[in-house]
């Protein structure tokens, strides 16, 4: 067994990403396959009911192995497609550098907005592969503005290609762009800033909040 697999950090080596097929990996690709499958359905009353209990059940029994987040494997597995989280559409790096990546994407109806991608997921793929390039042999850097621009529908269920780029970095601030195309037709671009954190903020937030509330 792979320890890697299970015991993930944080420091995020931004490699070209692998299909894998290890038992989290299939957990992941499970719960995908649930979020497509409810999004595309219209149960009964009676259905609706009964699987709400079993995906209780699901949530109740995954309770029991609860972690806290620098322990828990879910959003680093980066050599997976979408490094092990369901919330964005898994993006599949294919190239990448010390100032650009590209990889990509297919969306499906779970992330649609009515017939083409939803204009919400958009922002999602572009942070997921420009923070990573940000952050790419670099101290960790935040996300500070992400502003994107619409240019074209986005189809569903049509591989589609995303790139990154650092355009510039000045003093603790890095530039990156992205783009989204359908072949040569441009969907959507996008242009970041990325702000390199100091030492003293690279902890954990939510538990100094804690703290403070008492």
């Amino acid at each position: 067994m792979n320890s890697d697999i299970w015991n993930p950090g944080w420091d995020d080596p931004f490699g070209p990403t692998a299909e894998s097929d290890d038992e989290y990996a299939e957990l992941i690709e499970a719960l995908r396959a649930v979020q497509e499958a409810v999004t595309r359905s219209r149960p009964t009353p009676r259905a609706a009911a009964a699987t709400a209990a079993v995906l209780r059940e699901i949530g109740s029994a995954m309770a029991e192995f609860e972690v806290g987040e620098d322990e828990q494997i879910a959003g680093k597995r980066w050599d997976l497609p979408g490094h092990g989280q369901a919330l964005a559409p898994p993006v599949h790096l294919d190239e990448i550098t010390e100032t650009a990546a590209v990889g990509r994407v297919t969306v499906n109806r779970f992330h649609s907005g009515r017939y083409a991608m939803n204009g919400g997921v958009a922002p999602l793929i572009f942070d997921e592969i420009l923070a990573r390039l940000a952050n790419h042999d670099r101290p960790w850097a935040r996300t500070a503005r992400l502003a994107v621009d619409f240019r074209a529908p986005a189809p569903l269920y049509t591989e589609l290609t995303v790139t990154a780029r650092l355009v510039r970095q000045q003093g603790r601030k890095r530039f990156l762009y992205g783009a989204l195309h359908h072949h040569d037709l441009l969907l959507a671009e996008a242009e970041g800033l990325w702000i390199e954190l100091k030492p003293e903020q690279t902890q954990d937030i939510s538990r100094e909040l804690k703290e403070v509330g008492g």
